[in-house]
């Protein structure tokens, strides 16, 4: 079997989603998985044919006990949907991250930071409770305040808003699928409070890491400007930077995800980090036993966001094959990040940001390989004729298409991939993506270089990182400029409706159907022509 892990992935993603529509008693569930484990345990003859149903059960089971009331002071149970004054003690999940909009041209702040409940207070008598809950503060909260300290906050607790209308944006199913299902509404700083303990627990790494790079990307640098703060958000995920303002440009162009610690950033990383080793003359083996711990310590001190988790897993399993000197396919190496993904958290399926960089994956997988013998049977020479007596400007210029045609090749793909999912979450059509990413992309990265060597250099040679922190802020600026220009073209991006179900199945399953080969197999050619000729007058008379 070429791709081992793909219906492995598959039959347990199929799991979960019944798990989302359909919540029987968890003891059933727990009952049928045992059931099937012992089946497959003692009876070798049926172990292949009963491995999938377990996998499906198991599937189903993980994310109905993530999302099950299962204890008698869950906050669920306790406060239900009421809305009331509360204090509420716990301890901070994170550190608090804070937003600025700009409203009649002042600007305004808020913190947002996820906390742990513990307790209630409610008519002045505490009560045990546990959730998780999302709390707001129209202000700076200070640096008292990180992840792992006690805290009592005082303030309106509720259900999240939901959807101001059908189509847009639903916030109370976004923290749904986070375990969050309350919301803590506080007036100022004054309402929140540190819990008096024995001992305050340390300052999180992360919080730390992050002080100590911002201090050193800014070096040599005169002002703390709108370039520089898009660095801390690229480099180290800090999110404070993105105003909707700044970040408007991005979105309109399809160019957004830069500022994720995502693929692009730990690929990058990684290439890097294997080249030097390899130009040491380090074996592949011990390539791969340093380079994986690099990569998770760059996740972990960048805050352990979901979606740098999800590429450092799939990192980890390209980079473990190529250790091992396995053949590389990256659609197995996919499904085997999804599948460890979901085990782990099978409520990222239903996240914005992993299906987004799971479908546009997905689309490299399937549309890279024919782009590229496309793009290589279109530059192809006479293969009996030397190299030196090919025309000057052919010598010269072939590297060259072939680097900007493979970038839009690549470019391609991942719009296709994400086409659907941006028309259903953000309302966006933006063709200018296609343009933006074969500019924005080879900046960003070049730009993410700069940070890295400035990393590298900061503590050992003051000198370094002002260099590479000066050519940072040359692409950002740059980057910044022509997001700006190509958000301004004509027809570069329009508000469109969701596409909703049956418009993804069609989209991804033409996808994946004509890439495979499958759909145009001699016997369902034709029916799949006429299919689709029928489907595109339906739709243009829709």
């Amino acid at each position: 079997m070429r791709h081992p892990f793909v219906p492995v992935a598959l039959v347990y993603i199929g799991g979960v989603l019944v798990a989302n529509w359909c919540h029987p008693p968890l003891v059933g569930l727990f009952a049928v998985a045992l059931l099937l484990a012992g089946a497959c345990f003692v009876s070798s003859r049926l172990r292949p044919k009963l491995l999938w149903p377990l996998l499906f059960v198991a599937g189903w089971t993980n994310l109905a006990t993530r999302t099950a009331v299962l204890s008698p002071v869950d906050l669920r149970t306790v406060f239900g949907d009421r809305t009331e004054l509360v204090t509420l003690r716990g301890r901070l999940a994170e550190t608090p991250t804070q937003r600025s909009t700009v409203r009649d041209e002042m600007e305004r702040w808020r913190s947002l930071v996820t906390v742990e409940a513990t307790a209630l207070r409610r008519e002045d008598v505490w009560q045990p409770a546990t959730g998780r809950v999302i709390a707001t503060v129209p202000a700076v909260l200070d640096g008292a305040f990180f992840a792992g300290q006690p805290v009592e906050v005082f303030g309106v607790l509720r259900p999240p808003a939901g959807a101001i209308a059908e189509g847009l944006f639903d916030y109370r199913a976004h923290l749904a699928h986070l375990g969050i299902y309350h919301q803590l509404v506080t007036r100022d700083t004054n309402d929140w409070r540190l819990a008096i303990t024995s001992a305050a627990p340390p300052r999180p790494l992360a919080d730390r890491f992050r002080g100590w790079a911002q201090t050193t990307l800014a070096r040599g640098l005169p002002v703390e400007d709108e370039s520089l703060r898009l660095l801390w958000a690229m480099t180290l995920g800090w999110k404070t930077g993105l105003t909707s303002e700044v970040s408007e440009p991005f979105m309109r162009t399809g160019t957004m995800h830069i500022f994720a610690i995502s693929g692009l950033h730990v690929a990058l990383i990684t290439g890097i980090l294997v080249q030097l080793l390899r130009v040491l003359r380090v074996s592949r083996g011990a390539c791969g036993v340093l380079v994986i711990p690099l990569i998770w310590f760059y996740t972990g001190v960048t805050g352990w966001q979901p979606s740098a988790i999800r590429a450092t897993i799939m990192m980890t399993v390209i980079v473990l094959g190529w250790a091992l000197r396995r053949p590389g396919n990256l659609l197995n190496s996919l499904a085997a990040a999804g599948f460890i993904v979901l085990l782990w958290q099978p409520e990222q399926l239903f996240q914005t940001s992993f299906q987004l960089s799971f479908f546009v994956v997905l689309s490299l997988a399937l549309w890279l390989p024919p782009l590229e013998r496309l793009v290589n049977r279109w530059l192809q020479t006479d293969p009996l004729l030397p190299v030196e007596l090919l025309p000057r400007w052919r010598r010269r210029w072939t590297p060259a298409a072939r680097a900007l045609l493979l970038n839009f090749a690549v470019s391609f793909a991942a719009w296709l991939g994400s086409l659907p999912l941006i028309a259903h979450y953000f309302h966006f059509f933006a063709p200018v993506t296609l343009i933006a990413n074969l500019v924005i992309v080879p900046l960003s990265s070049l730009a993410l270089m700069s940070n890295l060597g400035s990393l590298l250099g900061g503590g050992w040679l003051p000198l370094l990182p002002a260099l590479f922190n000066h050519s940072a802020w040359l692409w950002m600026t740059a980057m910044v400029r022509f997001s700006e220009w190509a958000a301004t073209l004509p027809a570069a991006c329009f508000n469109v409706r969701s596409p909703g179900f049956v418009g993804f199945v069609v989209w991804y399953g033409l996808l994946v159907g004509v890439l495979s080969g499958w759909l145009l197999a001699p016997r369902r050619r034709k029916v799949f022509a006429v299919a689709l000729a029928a489907g595109l007058l339906a739709a243009g008379g829709y």
